[in-house]
């Protein structure tokens, strides 16, 4: 097995391994609370089809819904059908994708907004994400790679688990080179120690 897919393999395994009880070990109140005031400060209401890349167990489908407009669409992908199992059973009204992000069965320019919520380190190839990000999207569509977490306890904290050792989230400016070569304009990036928030605009 070519090391690249073995360690897709791995990582695949960790997730589905993990997937029960994810968002409870995860997500105490006070992780939810900063979910919630992240999700609220998004431009959710002007996006008609929105995509929950990387979704899990569905952390953050009762904050789209909450802020995204009545009869937008919201749909997830993950490639763990474990996650993805879960995610159904909680919220059926949910649209599921079990695919990778850098190869997602969707079509060109079907999507307003695409959410990358604390998933991005787990992307094998951070490029091919990105291209395909901004081809799903609407011109003026949003990408968003998003962490309630500051990226150096990120990056430590992958890198003690062997499935996901080297997982890495970008610093902003890495962040902006991958997405700016695939295509997009309009950066917005900062971090801090409890937060990421990195935000593309598709021309």
């Amino acid at each position: 097995m070519h090391a690249d897919s073995a360690q897709e393999f791995q990582r695949e395994e960790f997730f589905n391994t993990h997937a029960a009880g994810w968002e409870a070990r995860n997500y105490p109140p006070e992780k939810l609370r900063q979910v919630d005031q992240l999700m609220s400060s998004l431009p959710l209401a002007q996006a008609g089809v929105i995509i929950d890349v990387g979704c899990g167990e569905g952390v953050l489908q009762p904050y789209l819904r909450k802020y995204a407009r009545p009869d937008a669409a919201l749909l997830a992908l993950d490639p763990s059908p474990d996650m993805l199992q879960r995610l159904s059973a909680r919220f059926p009204h949910v649209r599921t994708y079990q695919a990778r992000a850098e190869s997602m069965p969707l079509t060109d320019a079907s999507a307003d907004m695409v959410i990358c919520f604390s998933a991005f380190p787990h992307i094998g190839d951070k490029q091919a994400a990105a291209r395909e990000f901004y081809r799903i999207l609407r011109p003026a569509g949003r990408a968003y790679v998003l962490h309630i977490d500051g990226r150096e306890k990120l990056n430590q904290l992958h890198d003690s688990h062997h499935a996901v050792e080297g997982d890495h989230l970008p610093c902003p400016t890495g962040m902006s080179i991958i997405f700016t070569t695939a295509g997009f304009t309009s950066i917005e990036a900062h971090e801090g120690p409890d937060h990421y928030f990195f935000c593309a605009v598709k021309k």
